[in-house]
């Protein structure tokens, strides 16, 4: 696997990604404390409140990462054609991922973990990745 073949964009979301789906599935998005019970309850992202919205961004930013991850490292590999670019699609899909676990994180706002916060920064960046891929798009048009 060689990883020059990787622009700015797809090492952004490629990162950004892997470790956004680890956060999804695995760290705490909320944390209740049960107060003089002990102990705490950890809900990760794909986990009531507002489960929905988190499997969705999991779905997307797998498939986002997949996608990057095959136009990178094979080339010849023949992708169906869209009504968009791909670039373009890959910009508008890291965009709804920040705007669905942006919703999860607004919809249930009480007792927030790390993971909430680590995901939505996580998002931003694959935003940004996507918003790099959708220029390259724009650079190749008018050149």
């Amino acid at each position: 696997m060689d990883l020059t073949k990787l622009s700015l964009s797809d090492k952004i979301i490629g990162g950004a990604g892997i470790v956004l789906i680890i956060d999804l599935l695995f760290l705490p998005w909320h944390s209740i404390d049960l107060g003089p019970f002990g102990g705490s309850i950890t809900r990760t992202a794909v986990q009531d409140p507002n489960a929905f919205w988190g499997i969705l961004a999991l779905l997307l930013a797998i498939a986002v990462v997949a996608v990057v991850a095959v136009r990178a490292f094979k080339p010849e590999t023949t992708l169906p054609d869209l009504p968009v670019s791909w670039n373009q699609a890959i910009f508008y899909a890291t965009a709804a991922i920040a705007v669905l676990l942006l919703l999860k994180l607004l919809i249930e706002t009480s007792e927030l973990g790390f993971g909430a916060f680590l995901g939505i920064l996580l998002a931003g960046g694959m935003a940004y990745g996507g918003f790099l891929k959708f220029q390259d798009d724009k650079k190749a048009t008018t050149a």
